[in-house]
């Protein structure tokens, strides 16, 4: 299944590589070929029955600065309206540090079973973690003005 879903990626003219350190027992990151965000697909160990999709977006050091900006309701309110579109989405969302009220990083993933997995449903699962992850990206540079011009899961 593995290779399967390097060709599927491959296939829609992806860039597919294996991260500098990954330790899980299958770890790719992909992303478009002229570049722009990254998605991970993870399988920890052999015997796990299922894939991560993830993409972890780090707030830029500027956008964490205007959170603290904003007063308490409108921050809460900022961070609110991201948590709770993208589990809308269905996605998993989790902000980094927990418990903070300034995320560095916000990870976004949904899990798929390799039991019956295609094409189709793989596709569809890494386009919703991107389009959630990019959609925290826009948001945050709606709110808060671009921070470079180059796209990045990191922006910045």
């Amino acid at each position: 299944m593995e290779q399967k879903i390097k060709e599927w990626l491959e296939n829609l003219g992806m860039k597919v590589w294996t991260p500098e350190g990954a330790r899980e027992f299958f770890h790719v990151s992909a992303s478009p070929a002229q570049g722009g965000p990254v998605v991970d697909v993870v399988k920890p160990t052999s015997s796990t029955p299922f894939y991560i999709l993830g993409m972890g977006i780090a707030v830029h050091q500027s956008h964490q600065d205007s959170l603290r900006k904003l007063s308490t309701p409108e921050r809460k309110q900022f961070i609110d309206d991201l948590k709770y579109y993208l589990l809308e989405m269905e996605l998993d969302v989790v902000f980094l540090p927990a418990n903070q009220e300034i995320p560095q990083l916000i990870n976004v993933s949904k899990v798929v079973y390799e039991d019956g997995l295609d094409p189709n449903d793989f596709i569809d699962t890494y386009y919703a973690v991107r389009n959630g992850g990019t959609y925290v990206i826009m948001r945050f540079i709606d709110r808060f003005g671009s921070t470079t011009t180059r796209t990045d899961t990191k922006y910045g």
